[in-house]
Order: structure tokens, then sequence, then C-alpha cells
């Protein structure tokens, strides 16, 4: 199988399709220690990974740390420091409303948090589409950063919106399948790395089914609701309503 960069089988404090459209402070995030050039250059070497990266998703997967950068100043041409570093924050969210509410249980907004259950749905995602679907290409057809450079007011704060064209030809009828997805991820002001990813729309939109198929291997992933006085870390998802 081609190379998949994954965490070991994780212990979960993540929260699968809740109903909130906001995501939850992270108080245990450390300070800042990033000057506003490493900042500014670790967001440009993540934005640069997604667009190189993405279109392969099909057959590499989701690929989180960025190839080593070289220092050819150095004798030893030593790494540069941090870049193995995944681009993906361990708290990540995933956010998706789809056009037409679901049917209940299921929330309006869709949310998958956390690094293990966000390379879980990849996967999910990825192994589901080449069953069903060979000759997956992915082309990029969008890219836009906001914004381009630092806000006026000095405030880190940057994002990028990336569309995509997929398309497949069905293994059972040769029948060709085609979506747009558009995604927003943004970085986090202190440590530069991903801690939203918003999909904007995929078109044409999913059928109800495949979001019961994903609740349902996601969930066995988790195994239910943490137990009481379990430490975050410990848990693991829940679905809850409006």
């Amino acid at each position: 199988m081609p190379t998949l960069h994954t965490h070991p089988r994780p212990r979960f404090s993540s929260t699968l399709l809740s109903a909130s459209s906001h995501p939850p402070p992270n108080p245990d995030l450390p300070p800042s220690t990033l000057s506003d050039h490493e900042w500014d250059l670790r967001t440009g070497r993540a934005i640069d990974h997604l667009r190189t990266t993405l279109p392969q998703f099909f057959s590499t997967g989701l690929i989180s740390h960025p190839r080593p950068v070289f220092n050819h100043a150095s004798r030893l041409d030593a790494l540069v420091e941090d870049s193995s570093e995944s681009i993906y924050s361990p708290r990540i969210r995933l956010s998706y409303t789809p056009p037409t509410a679901l049917p209940a249980p299921f929330p309006r907004t869709l949310h998958i948090e956390g690094l293990p259950l966000y390379f879980a749905s990849s996967v999910f995602i990825r192994h589901t589409m080449n069953a069903i679907y060979t000759d997956l290409a992915v082309s990029l057809r969008s890219f836009q950063i906001h914004p381009s450079s630092k806000a006026t007011s000095g405030t880190r704060e940057r994002s990028v919106m990336i569309g995509f064209g997929i398309t497949g030809r069905a293994r059972v009828g040769g029948g060709q399948g085609e979506w747009v997805v558009t995604s927003t991820y943004s970085f986090h002001p202190s440590t530069a790395l991903i801690h939203l990813h918003i999909v904007d729309s995929i078109l044409p939109a999913p059928h109800d089914a495949v979001f019961d198929v994903l609740r349902a291997a996601l969930g066995s992933l988790g195994g239910g609701p943490r137990p009481a006085g379990a430490a975050p870390g410990e848990g693991c998802l829940n679905l809850k309503g409006r």
C-alpha cells in the first residue's frame, strides 16, 4: 500500500458529529513561542504541502508531514528545525453542513474532532471510494489564501480555500462519477498548525447513507461514551442531535 502517515491506534477524546457550530476553546494549547517570521514560514510550508499532496490523495492517502527540508548551507546538510512536524493540530476540527438537513439523529452541521478521527475519516473515504471507483483523479481547480499577508492589526490570521475536481469510473457498470469539493483550512494563531477544516461544499452532495456508514465506521473506533472521571484522551465519540 502507498505511504500513509497515520498514528498508532489512539485513545479518543474526540466528538463525532456534534451539533455546535463553533470549535471549543483549547486551554491546554501552549502560548506561542513562534516569531511572526517563523509563523509565516510554517503556514506557507503547510499551504504548499496541501497544494502538492492533496491531488494524490487517492493513491497516497493523507500525508501530514512535509518532506524533509535540507539546509544546503550546512556542511552536513542538516534538516531544518521542525521540518518534519505535522501540519495538523492534535485538536483539528472537521465540519460540514449538508445543503439539505439530514434526518434525526444527525445534527444540522457535522463535526469530527481530534487528529485520530480526522485520519480515520480520511482512510474511510479513500478506501471506500477506491472500492467503488477506479481511475480516481483529483485536479486542483481553485486556490485562494486569505489574507495573503499578515493582517494590518498584527493578528495572526491565515486560511486557504482549495477547490478540487474529483473524477472516477464505477467498477460496476463503468459509469463516470464527478464531484467538486471546496474546503477551507484555517491556521491556529499560536501554533501555525491547521486547527479547522471546513468542507464548504460537495457537489453533488453525498447521499444520507454515506453518513450512516461513516458514523458506524468511526463509532466502532470510539467504543462508546467516555467513562465518568476519565482523563482527556481516554474517551471516545458521541453523536448528538439538537
